[in-house]
């Protein structure tokens, strides 16, 4: 698990993985950097991506992200929930990490 997410009482545990990132960039026709613009396609489909080991559809992501919205969460707090999910997977290296490298 690299980070999780709670909505409605329920804790979605989320998985980044190369091959969860490739499936994602292939079926959006996207390639990460785009996605992470901030945009609420691009939210939504990263919030996918982090829960297809949950086995979560594209749609059920779209439903858990506007609970999410409706229970006080915001895009900005969804938005660093995810990056700090796919930073502790390893796809991104905060600056202290790369000086210990």
């Amino acid at each position: 698990m690299n980070g999780s997410i709670t909505v409605d009482g329920r804790t979605y545990a989320l998985h980044f993985t190369v091959n969860h990132i490739c499936r994602m960039e292939e079926t959006m026709g996207d390639k990460l950097p785009s996605l992470l613009s901030g945009s609420v396609y691009g939210l939504r489909s990263l919030l996918w991506c982090g829960l297809m080991g949950e086995n979560i559809s594209l749609e059920e992501a779209g439903r858990l992200m506007e609970r999410y919205l409706q229970d006080g969460g915001s895009l900005a707090s969804l938005s660093q929930i995810l990056a700090s999910a796919m930073e502790d997977a390893g796809f991104f290296r905060s600056p202290a990490m790369k000086q210990e490298a």
